[in-house]
């Protein structure tokens, strides 16, 4: 990559800071008692670009596959919904969708979408491309970690699970799992089915009849269900794959339907998140015929809908965007270059800032512990409440924390407390179960009248710290814990080991982690830190104990955090799965009162947190540092910074107005879709 005018002491100092040599030296922050931290004079830059660092390598840069931040920070600049973000809450305003209708159960929708819209080569934006890329998340052999998203479209976990299946001619079905078995009913060419268990080359399938019809529901009516009884056995041959059945489909160019398999109330929040972007069949399905599949994502091959596009990618070193030249809204765009730095050494980050180097630390980089108290005197300084939870996961597949005794103890004997008040220091909530007291669609406001009955039921005594409880039921699983000098000594427990992703702050929560189990239970712990993408191809694999993860609610919604937990989520790592906690969460997704919807979300977050597949440590805050020249920049609660709407003032030396490039075009309110009955002959 040749070095453009004014960035060549800036590509210096990345491959300084990406080799580690400048950890340690934000100590020089000790000193400087300015009202901001660093320069704030841009010198030698082009105002139109913004520099920011990504942190690690994206895994992915295709909207259906990704499950990480530093993938879906990207791909959020690059991509545009039916819906965009809006800055500060985030709230849904137009994207490709100028206007929409919605059925009064909130399981209808209709998106008219804007002619003007177009990919970066010239063609244009169509609903085919939404009905294409939705369906491509679910089809099982994109094997997308993100498809619960799209659960919520009708058939579409059966589909995405490869359960809901057509016929591809007429059969006669068997009674057993062989061609001799006696014949059972005959269902015609097309029929679909859904696959009720596997035998060999034979299918036990029941009919399938609740389709699509993208017609609003009669007052009062009841939702199809399935069919439910198994008919028969088919060959396993005579069944094919057809996506007609899952609720999405472009009515015509610029319209699209969508009918969702439960009422969902926030449904264009969710069209504004990463898994729902739109991409290009002809420009992948190329790709996908030569064995190639993530390769369309390189400069020279992508093809965007969203205000910048792919210019430049230097593996582990920088990414360039550049201004979609066919953006719709290509004109009120102030950044037309971003630069991103990939950056994991916060150490390094924090002095590419203090010099000028980074406009912006990024939404996927954090400011290291030790300085926060000192940062946040900073005019520069932000924090914000962040839809997120840490947490560790274990594989509960594999001894000893296949044992939930085992998995309790090892939650009880972390002071969390501690761990945000003397590890990450960042204003963080100690958390004792999953899904974030502030979190919306009515959950903060049910968490608010547990609290004022005194019945939440994650405040209970024995979720808290208890080291001694924490004994015994380590004594209880198997593994007595005995005085050991001045410590103690878990009798017959093997040692275990805490798997992370590369990062100051991961680390020094691990390290806190190993010292509390063996203080407290005599249990030695190793500790392996992995880059990012190493990880997450390891846990995927099953090869860990004990990894360091967390969530970041896609929306703002408990669903997202918690169908994380559900047996067939490609999000559950764990290898847990409970029956009675998939029921709850089908039953709160189904029920329409909202307020009841939210209670049952509760009672399943209960069982799931009385599993321990995952042991939550606390709620995110998110602190960084922006120059006093970025404007536009409107902390939110899920951290997200569209370029589109940050500009740049290149002779501020004080920070100013946070009014965005230019305001955003809000969604109408929808029109409603009648039920049949109502419309007029």
């Amino acid at each position: 990559m040749r070095a453009r005018e004014g960035e060549g002491g800036a590509g210096r100092r990345h491959a300084l800071a990406a080799a580690g040599l400048l950890a340690g030296a934000l100590g020089a922050c000790s000193g400087d008692d300015g009202a901001y931290f660093g320069t704030t004079r841009r010198v030698g830059k082009d105002a139109a670009t913004l520099y920011v660092n990504n942190g690690n390598e994206p895994e992915y840069l295709d909207p259906g596959k990704p499950t990480d931040m530093a993938s879906t920070v990207l791909i959020n600049q690059m991509f545009e919904g039916l819906t965009a973000y809006a800055p500060g809450d985030l709230h849904a305003t137009q994207g490709v969708a100028l206007r929409w209708e919605k059925s009064d159960d909130n399981r209808l929708f209709r998106f008219h979408l804007r002619p003007e819209a177009r990919w970066s080569d010239g063609k244009p934006v169509t609903a085919h491309d939404f009905e294409y890329s939705w369906k491509r998340v679910l089809r099982p052999a994109t094997a997308s970690l993100a498809a619960t998203n799209l659960h919520l479209l009708k058939n579409g976990e059966l589909f995405n699970l490869g359960k809901l299946k057509a016929l591809r001619a007429d059969v006669t079905l068997r009674t057993g799992p062989r061609p001799d078995a006696p014949p059972g009913p005959a269902l015609a060419k097309g029929a679909y089915v859904v696959v009720m268990e596997r035998d060999g080359a034979y299918a036990l399938v029941a009919a399938h009849r609740s389709l699509p019809t993208y017609a609003a529901a009669p007052p009062g009516a009841a939702p199809a269900g399935d069919d439910g009884a198994p008919l028969g056995f088919v060959a396993e041959a005579e069944l094919v794959e057809d996506d007609r059945a899952v609720g999405v489909r472009a009515a015509d160019d610029l319209t699209l339907d969508v009918e969702l398999a439960r009422p969902t109330p926030y449904f264009t929040d969710v069209t504004s998140i990463t898994t729902l972007l739109p991409v290009r069949r002809d420009v992948i399905e190329p790709f996908e015929a030569r064995g190639e599949p993530d390769l369309w994502t390189r400069p020279e091959s992508i093809v965007v809908n969203g205000p910048y596009t792919l210019d430049e990618w230097k593996f582990r070193y920088e990414i360039t965007m550049k201004r979609n030249p066919s953006y719709w809204a290509r004109d009120t765009l102030k950044v037309h270059r971003v630069v991103w730095i990939q950056i994991e050494q916060a150490h390094g980050t924090m002095e590419l800032y203090k010099a000028g180097d980074l406009d912006y630390l990024g939404d996927n980089t954090s400011l290291p512990s030790e300085y926060l108290a000192k940062l946040s005197t900073k005019k520069d300084f932000r924090r914000s409440e962040y839809l997120g939870t840490y947490w560790y996961e274990f594989n509960t597949r594999v001894p000893p924390v296949d044992d939930v005794r085992v998995r309790r103890a090892l939650n009880l004997a972390i002071d969390k407390r501690q761990i945000v008040e003397k590890v990450t220091q960042g204003g963080q909530r100690p958390a004792t179960h999953y899904v974030p007291d502030f979190t919306g669609s009515g959950y903060a406001a049910q968490v608010a009248e547990d609290r004022r009955r005194g019945a939440d039921p994650f405040a209970a005594p024995e979720l808290a710290f208890d080291p001694e409880r924490a004994r015994a039921l380590l004594k209880a699983a198997g593994y007595e814990v005995v005085r050991a000098g001045d410590g103690y000594r878990a009798t017959g427990f093997p040692p275990i080991e805490v798997l992370y992703n590369t990062g100051e702050g991961n680390k020094q929560i691990a390290v806190a982690v190993q010292d509390m189990w063996k203080r407290h239970l005599g249990i030695s712990v190793t500790l392996r830190n992995e880059e990012w993408k190493v990880m997450l191809k390891n846990v995927r694999d099953g090869h860990f104990q004990v990894a360091r993860f967390g969530w970041i609610g896609e929306y703002n919604h408990p669903h997202s955090w918690l169908a994380t937990f559900l047996s067939s989520s490609p999000q559950n790592r764990t290898g847990w799965a409970d029956k009675e906690f998939d029921e709850l969460i089908r039953t709160a997704a189904a029920t329409s009162d909202l307020e009841e919807s939210i209670r049952s979300y509760r009672e399943a977050e209960a069982r799931a947190v009385e599993g321990m597949a995952k042991l939550p440590f606390y709620f995110y805050t998110r602190s960084t540092l922006v120059k006093p020249w970025v404007r536009g920049f409107r902390p939110n609660p899920r951290n997200i910074q569209l370029m589109k709407w940050l500009w740049i003032d290149p002779d501020a030396a004080e920070g100013g107005p946070d009014e965005p490039a230019s305001p955003p075009l809000e969604l109408p309110a929808p029109g409603r879709l009648a039920p049949p009955a109502e419309v007029a002959p």
